[in-house]
């Protein structure tokens, strides 16, 4: 398997931004660096070039005879050492796979069976790339179902974003919603890890009752006065029933970037580490019952820790994730070939201040990569979809 070739620009006419990225992409072909015939390429688009997409997968076909395509439409996407937020740009990715190795599914194609194998005996879902709209419905089960028909029940990818109100992702033809993406075989190696954008307040707790969208009891009790005790919120504000009394004696300056709650199964025989959790909105409290409304939907016994949004901690936890890959690569000998990055619309510029700086930290850990990417508005890791994350994958030999 070769490096893959890629390219990215910006250009309010969606041909001349083509025609930049694929001379980035044509000259790596010639540089020795980058052999080998593509045969899977990625493409991920801003809004401005959503309408274009039939228009732009004849074009990437005719000019670089890679039949196969996926992506997604984004209100940002990203490449190596680059991010775009608000301008008309795409980043695309060439990959040599071996044959047979991939398949392309939508609502127009199935995902093939796990158990079912290829001409050499690889197992056809073996993991898969996934991009979904935000607003379908049963979304959570859809993904654990598509999990399960994959033989290691990993996915990875994103949900899109933006306000395209035509094309929104791409998976051999241009799809407007849905769920679509690729499934690899497993011939193709993958290293995958996710990245949390927030930090804990304080220890993790375990759901003793809740209903629908709200957390009544943890730890056998209320759920609100866990929250204020987490929140170091001192007596009598802490048991106030007074929600002005109670929203004056909150942390102002720690809460700066929002207070969120992170959720994981208690399912696992252990304690989950925090980037096992799903980071959702504490979207109201109520003084009077003691309890706190959620974005999501918990169950008795899921575990529970609340956690602020923090640049330093996103730092930190990327520089983690990123070290862990470079032992895994170091330790076994692996050549990289090429990564996607599905990163978190609250994140990039809008959480470190400056746009790319995720993309540099990630080029300072593991090299100048091939990488394409997007932030959506929700990240898809195993069978799980996070938020405020970003799930870095690299193709591996």
């Amino acid at each position: 398997m070769a490096r893959f070739r890629h390219g990215h620009a910006t250009h309010p006419q969606w041909q001349m931004a083509l025609e930049l990225a694929l001379a980035q992409a044509q000259g790596q072909a010639v540089d020795g660096a980058h052999p080998g015939v593509a045969n899977l390429g990625f493409l991920y688009v801003t809004d401005r070039f959503a309408g274009a997409l039939p228009e732009l997968l004849a074009a990437l076909r005719q000019r670089t005879g890679v039949v196969h395509w996926v992506g997604a439409v984004a209100a940002s996407i990203c490449a190596s050492g680059a991010e775009y937020n608000d301008e008309p740009a795409l980043a695309l990715m060439m990959a040599s796979l071996p044959p047979d190795s991939f398949r392309m599914f939508s609502g127009r194609f199935p995902v093939p069976a796990p158990l079912a194998r290829g001409p050499v005996g690889a197992r056809h879902s073996h993991t898969a790339l996934v991009h979904a709209d935000p607003d379908l419905p049963e979304l959570a089960e859809l993904m654990t179902e598509l999990s399960e028909r994959t033989a290691t029940g990993f996915l990875f990818g994103a949900l899109t974003s933006g306000q395209s109100d035509s094309y929104t992702q791409l998976a051999d033809e241009a799809v407007a919603g849905g769920l679509s993406g690729v499934v690899f075989s497993s011939e193709v190696r993958l290293l995958s890890r996710v990245t949390q954008g927030c930090t804990p307040l304080a220890g993790e707790h375990v759901i003793s009752a809740c209903t629908q969208h709200y957390l009544q009891q943890l730890d056998g009790r209320p759920a609100l006065d866990v929250l204020l005790e987490d929140l170091g919120v001192r007596l009598p504000a802490r048991s106030s029933r007074d929600g002005d009394a109670i929203l004056q004696a909150l942390p102002t300056e720690r809460l700066s970037q929002g207070l969120f709650v992170g959720l994981a199964s208690g399912d696992a025989e252990r304690s989950p580490g925090f980037g096992d959790y799903r980071v959702r909105n504490v979207v109201g409290i109520d003084p009077h019952n003691r309890l706190l409304a959620v974005a999501d939907v918990p169950s008795p016994g899921d575990r529970v820790v609340f956690c602020t949004r923090d640049r330093s901690a996103a730092r930190r936890d990327l520089v983690r994730i990123l070290s862990e890959l470079r032992s895994d690569i170091e330790d076994e000998q692996l050549t990289v070939h090429g990564a996607l990055y599905h990163s978190c619309l609250a994140r990039g510029a809008s959480l470190f201040g400056t746009a790319g700086v995720e993309l540099e930290i990630i080029a300072q850990q593991l090299g100048d990569l091939p990488l394409v990417g997007m932030y959506g508005s929700g990240e898809i890791a195993r069978d799980q979809i996070y938020g405020y994350t970003g799930v870095l994958t690299l193709f591996v030999s």
